[in-house]
């Protein structure tokens, strides 16, 4: 069946509101150094044009893009950031998308929770507040640009980009004449005046989506909270203090008759940020490379 030109008008759109995400990330994996992995071949990934994940429970999730940090063509880094993007002409299908973008990013963000990664969704179109809150408080920061500032921008160029279904709707003549001008535009030029526009409408939306992500990419390591099972526990300052005080008390420990049997450890790591994670571990060799997946 061929495609209908409501599907390739709505192609259009997300081909701009992709280069949209895409450069607000690119800016700020520059910013710190990371490596911003999209949908297209990468050596990393033997060559394949999916941005694929494995969760903890060897599920494999397809992902729009993922910061990482160390990764480069050819080598997958540590992922730090995950990022969905999605455009909807109605929010008859804002709740299927939302519940698909928790169900690709929520399994990873957990197998790598010791990273603390950077969940986030940059939406465009008819969204229903109820689906961007159900995102927010599953811990996504959201950037969600209005329909009617998609229509805004196309409006600088001299294009109608509306589109209604159903009798009285846009036509197939219609949708061919939108593809027609979008198309006859020289780019990249009318893509940057679109992409200016956008920016202008929603600036402080970009910058506090910005301000989140960076938050996140700098979060530190405040203290640590060790707890040995037999009863004490300790507060350090930073990592490093943290696996010499493991260290050193084990030798201690060795002194002491079948003082080895009766160990075991809980660990609280808090962030500059307020976000903390709780670990417990049965041997002190686990701890300490738990730990160290954080120096």
């Amino acid at each position: 069946m061929a495609e209908s030109l409501a599907h390739k008008w709505g192609q259009c759109i997300g081909d701009v509101l992709e280069i949209f995400a895409r450069n607000i990330l690119g800016e700020v994996a520059q910013q710190h150094g990371l490596y911003l992995d999209s949908k297209r071949p990468r050596k990393a990934r033997g060559g394949q044009g999916k941005v694929t994940w494995q969760d903890g429970y060897g599920n494999k999730h397809d992902l729009d893009y993922v910061l990482e940090r160390g990764g480069t063509e050819e080598v997958l880094g540590v992922p730090v950031a995950f990022i969905e993007s999605a455009w909807r002409r109605y929010t008859k299908h804002s709740k299927n998308k939302v519940q698909e973008i928790e169900a690709a990013v929520i399994p990873i963000a957990l197998t790598f929770s010791r990273h603390q990664p950077f969940c986030g969704a940059v939406l465009a179109g008819e969204f229903t507040g109820n689906a961007l809150h159900q995102l927010e408080s599953k811990g996504f920061s959201v950037l969600h640009i209005p329909y009617a500032s998609i229509l805004a921008a196309f409006r600088e160029l001299g294009i109608d980009a509306s589109s209604e279904d159903g009798v009285g709707g846009t036509t197939e003549e219609q949708f061919q004449e939108k593809i027609s001008r979008w198309k006859s535009q020289q780019q990249p030029q009318a893509t940057n005046r679109l992409l200016a526009k956008l920016h202008s409408l929603h600036q402080t939306e970009i910058a506090n989506f910005k301000q989140r992500l960076n938050a996140a990419l700098t979060r530190q390591v405040s203290s640590i909270r060790l707890t040995v099972l037999r009863g004490h526990s300790v507060e350090c300052s930073d990592i490093e203090s943290a696996i010499a005080y493991l260290i050193e008390e084990e030798k201690a420990l060795r002194l002491r008759e079948n003082g080895e049997q009766r160990e075991a450890f809980e660990v609280q790591i808090r962030f500059n940020t307020g976000a903390k994670i709780d670990a417990t571990f049965p041997k002190r060799a686990e701890a300490i490379a738990f730990l160290r997946g954080f120096a």
